[in-house]
């Protein structure tokens, strides 16, 4: 930030009022008009003006104050009065442009408006008259002080009230001159002075009028032209004022009066509270539009009290009907705080009010205990007791689902040990405030706070148990026990720490009522969250948002906003919950609510970062949420916030530093929930993800095979989150070359996901190119085609063309189609997919780097080998690097490059590479990643002239390749066999055998290729 610069006040239209003490000022706030030029600028009219000079036979020029696009203002010595006064005038060619005197006629008008006023809070007038060179002149009462823009800019920072009685001064004197009959037209903080003496003063009235005049009727202002919108903000002669503070009306044409004043006045005061105009001031194009239409929103982080808000609001209403018809109104709204009456009253109310007011706690506190602590239990009859729980079982058994009897037993031992202790704690909050209630009004307050906390864990508890016993639903069934796991704890109502550092229930005995009831019809939002009833719950979010936000308490309306952000969330609605979780975060802040700020923030992050694939946005975030994060103290969600950045950082392929996070979200959630908890179990699940994209599959397959175990121990073996947990675990059969044990846990998986949330949420698509990827692996592309295009048909509905998971989608689909020989039409999916990730994440992405891999694979295939080697070794580069050298995926790439190097004739760099390639596919055990690098080898000696070597390579592949993944092996065996004249009737066989694998795949090329070696050996026809 530059250094402030010395400046003067400035008046109307950017023109000098009256004598202001130069001092140094901060610059102005975002959204505040432009500073006028400081007086160290070369001013040419200002100049001719020589102290000592003598104007009009009584004014003696002693200074030059300021000069603006009108005129020029002047300390002077008034000789006839003997006192100095502020002298402004007219630019004599202004006045001469005016026609027919306008300018003057203006001027003395202004002086005639305010000598008719007498009032301590305005400039008082003295003269008018003309100056030698015909020049207008008004002489003015010489303030020596500030403005009041410059004195708000104070710093540190002016309490709001103090900023309010200022304006409520200024805002005397002009309703002073609305009693005269006058209207300012141009009030704002630049026409307001501070003296030294503390007194506010309202000046420059050269744009007033007195309403009664009929010269005004017949010159109205003028409407800014198409043109004039466009211009920056000083507009002589079209609109007569200052833009940022004038109403809409008056930008339109129309008459100035009492209300667009008022405008002006509750537009100063905003700036002032705020520290930035209502309306953004880049055109005034902008000016008007926002003008005509919206209300201004108050930044979420101002002290300014809410009845201050609503006060200045009312006064910046589009339509003039709409705003109080008086300043008085409005000063009267502002002179009534509700801290200053409570002290009033206080101060009043004397013995007699605290005894009453202590015969009211303790006529409550009897009243909320009612008959006796101990049959508090009753507060839990029709939210979970004999009626409700067989209702509940009931509903889960007509489901007819074979698993829902034993769902409802599970459900029903957690939620009696969840009531169990929420009586216990209720009664013992009960027993507490009984103790307290006269003795300790702090025990008592505290009680209070653990009350309000028990009572929101009742409501969620309710809303629970109506959920699951409203009538028979088999996805809820499936997501009764963690839904029920997810209820709050209640150990945090007996946290006091927790407790007295919450933000508070509102003070108002009504306002609590109402936020109390509100609340009660929040929770359910919160299970239907847990529960997977999206859609419902954004449907009941809509319903109460109306009913919350005129409430006014912060929190409350944050709560709501996160938790349909959360819903919108969960029903794949990204970018509406992104504008929501926004909402939120603002209001968490104006609440002082810092863990759901911290909850917010997280949200925002998943779904910028992650949901919608913004890694530039989200790196910028992620230090706020950080931040946010730590500075908010909660263990859960500080576990959340390390998963979501893990999964960022998993993205971007900084896996290292993401298995870091995933680790110290496990030791979290284990501290908090037990080594048995559902949250656990997704925890291990995101641990063991991390390890398999790292090479590391042993250590993977222990974490995976252990969070299966836990979801199955508690939610049992057909919840939703099983379904991940087993898609998750089938890649690394995959990878251990399991196909056929991987098939048939991605079948089970889809089936659960297409049962829970429907066959086209982004969730079943997700595992639905899970088993298609496994088809791949088994050889099966017809299959594997139709589940990829039916990805793709929805991922580009879903989120847009260029999603970067729509690359994913096309890889397995060019994968497909180049298993059926259609290597062009997969060229085309690899060119688009590469160019979708490089976009998205940039060329040095791992993610790139398989794109280019698949790409290399297929012009290998179709014998562009050259541009295969470029593509495969860039690959190489970028994996190196974000994996290390060792990892066991290089293997692909170096095989492929392999076969590429031996197409071009280059043995012994292919023998190199395909040799590493081995290396790094060996393990203790022999397994299928061994049959790719086997054979690009084989094929190796075949060009080489060397069969018999390629013979026991190929034996041991084809020991290792699956079924239906050894076609190429048995191919190049019968090559092999045939020309080292080893077995050549078991070569017919395997050839044959090659190719009526190859024509039920539908590769054309492959059956036509094998068809006329056979011939060539035995004479047969295809």
């Amino acid at each position: 930030m530059s250094e402030p610069k010395q400046e003067e006040s400035t008046s109307a239209l950017g023109e000098a009022s009256t004598v202001i003490s130069p001092r140094a000022s901060p610059a102005p706030a975002a959204g505040a008009p432009p500073a006028s030029p400081p007086l160290s600028a070369s001013w040419a009219e200002g100049s001719r003006f020589a102290p000592g000079q003598a104007l009009a036979g009584r004014y003696t020029v002693l200074d030059v104050l300021g000069q603006g696009g009108m005129g020029v203002v002047l300390a002077a010595y008034d000789a006839r009065l003997d006192r100095r006064v502020a002298l402004k005038r007219v630019h004599s060619r202004e006045a001469s442009r005016g026609g027919d005197g306008l300018a003057q006629v203006r001027m003395v008008r202004e002086a005639q408006s305010m000598a008719r006023l007498n009032h301590p809070h305005v400039v008082a007038v003295y003269d008018a008259g003309t100056l030698e060179d015909g020049s207008v002149f008004i002489a003015m009462e010489y303030v020596k002080g500030q403005t009041l823009r410059s004195w708000c800019q104070h710093t540190p920072p002016r309490p709001w009230r103090e900023v309010v009685k200022a304006y409520l001064d200024a805002g005397r004197g002009l309703v002073a001159a609305h009693a005269a009959g006058l209207i300012h037209r141009d009030f704002k903080p630049d026409n307001i002075l501070v003296g030294e003496d503390g007194r506010v003063r309202v000046t420059d009235f050269g744009l007033a009028r007195a309403g009664a005049e009929p010269s005004d009727a017949s010159q109205p202002v003028t409407a800014l032209s198409a043109s004039a919108l466009e211009a920056s903000l000083t507009l002589p002669g079209a609109v007569l004022g200052t833009p940022a503070y004038m109403a809409p009306e008056l930008l339109q044409g129309q008459t100035a009066n009492v209300r667009s004043d008022v405008y002006a006045f509750c537009a100063s005061l905003y700036e002032a509270l705020y520290g930035r105009v209502p309306f953004p001031m880049d055109s005034m194009a902008s000016i008007l539009l926002f003008k005509e239409g919206r209300s201004p929103v108050p930044p979420s982080d101002s002290q300014v009290p809410a009845w201050v808000s609503r006060a200045v609001l009312q006064g910046l209403h589009s339509d003039p009907l709409q705003r109080p018809g008086s300043l008085e109104q409005v000063l009267r709204q502002l002179e009534d705080d509700p801290e200053l009456r409570r002290r009033t009253w206080l101060r009043m109310g004397g013995l007699a009010a605290a005894v009453a007011l202590c015969a009211g706690v303790a006529v409550w506190t009897w009243g909320r205990q009612g008959p006796g602590c101990e049959s508090l239990e009753r507060r839990l009859e029709g939210v979970w007791d004999a009626p409700v729980k067989l209702r509940v079982t009931r509903a889960m058994e007509a489901t007819g689902l074979p698993y829902a009897k034993d769902t409802a037993q599970r459900v029903e031992r957690l939620l009696d040990g969840y009531a169990q202790a929420w009586v216990k704690q209720r009664v013992e909050v009960c027993q507490v405030a009984a103790a307290h209630a006269v003795a300790a009004p702090q025990g008592q307050s505290l009680g209070l706070l653990r009350e309000a906390c028990l009572e929101r864990r009742r409501s969620q508890l309710q809303a629970l148990t109506e959920l699951m016993g409203r009538g028979p639903d088999p996805e809820l069934v499936d997501k009764a026990v963690p839904v029920a796991q997810a209820l709050p704890p209640l150990e945090y109502c007996a946290d006091a720490q927790a407790l007295t550092a919450a933000v508070p229930p509102p003070e108002d005995p009504q306002v609590r009522a109402r936020v109390e009831a509100l609340q009660a019809q929040v929770e359910p939002l919160a299970v239907l969250l847990a529960a997977g009833k999206y859609k419902e719950g954004v449907a009941l979010s809509e319903q109460l948002l109306p009913k919350v936000e005129p409430v006014g308490h912060a929190p409350l309306h944050a709560r709501l906003l996160l938790l349909r952000a959360q819903l919108q969330d969960g029903a794949g609605d990204y970018k509406a919950s992104e504008n929501t979780v926004s909402q939120a975060i603002s209001e968490a802040a104006r609440g002082r609510d810092a863990v759901l700020a911290a909850q917010a923030w997280n949200l925002r992050l998943l779904l910028v970062g992650v949901r919608q694939a913004r890694p530039k946005d989200a790196e910028l975030l992620g230090p706020m949420v950080e931040t946010v994060v730590e500075l908010a103290g909660d263990e859960a969600t500080r576990a959340s916030s390390l998963q979501v950045r893990g999964r960022l950082l998993e993205n971007l392929g900084q896996f290292k530093q993401a298995l870091e996070h995933y680790e110290r979200v496990l030791s979290l959630r284990e501290k908090l929930f037990g080594k048995s908890h559902l949250q656990v179990a997704l925890a291990l699940m995101d641990l063991g993800n991390m390890l398999r994209r790292m090479g590391r599959y042993a250590e993977a397959k222990e974490r995976l095979e252990r969070s299966l175990v836990i979801q199955q121990d508690t939610v049992g073996p057909t919840h939703v989150t099983v379904a991940h947990a087993l898609a998750t675990l089938s890649i690394v059969y995959k990878e251990l070359g399991q196909y056929e044990e991987a098939r048939v846990q991605d079948e089970r998986a889809l089936n659960l996901m297409e049962e829970a949330l429907g066959p086209d949420h982004l969730q079943t698509v997700v595992l639905r190119q899970h088993l298609g990827n496994v088809l791949l692996d088994l050889g099966a592309y017809a299959e594997a085609q139709v589940q990829h295009e039916r990805c793709l048909t929805f991922l580009e509905k879903a989120l847009g063309p260029e999603h970067p998971d729509v690359s994913k989608a096309l890889v397995s689909l060019g994968i497909a189609l180049a298993g059926m020989g259609r290597y062009e039409e997969a060229r085309l999916r690899f060119e688009r997919a590469l160019t979708l990730q490089e976009k998205t994440f940039g060329s040095e992405h791992p993610d790139a780097a398989i794109m280019l891999i698949n790409l290399g694979g297929v012009l290998a295939d179709l014998g562009r080998y050259e541009e295969a080697r470029a593509q495969l070794e860039r690959a190489l580069v970028v994996l190196e690097k974000a994996l290390g050298p060792q990892h066991p995926v290089l293997s692909i790439p170096r095989t492929l490059l392999g076969r590429a190097l031996t197409g071009l004739g280059r043995y012994d760099e292919a023998q190199r590479q395909l040799e590493r390639a081995l290396a790094l596919q060996q393990q203790p055990q022999e397994h299928p990643g061994l049959v790719e690098p086997l054979t690009g080898l084989a094929w190796l000696q075949l060009a080489r002239g060397r069969p018999a070597d390629a013979v026991p390579l190929l034996e041991r592949a084809l020991k290792l390749a699956p079924e239906q993944a050894g076609t190429e092996v048995r191919f190049a065996l019968a090559q092999a066999l045939w020309e080292s004249s080893q077995d050549r009737p078991r070569a017919l066989e395997l050839a044959t055998h090659a190719r009526e694998e190859w024509r039920r795949r539908g590769h054309a090329s492959k059956v036509a290729e094998v068809s006329q070696w056979l011939a060539a050996r035995i004479g047969g026809s295809p």
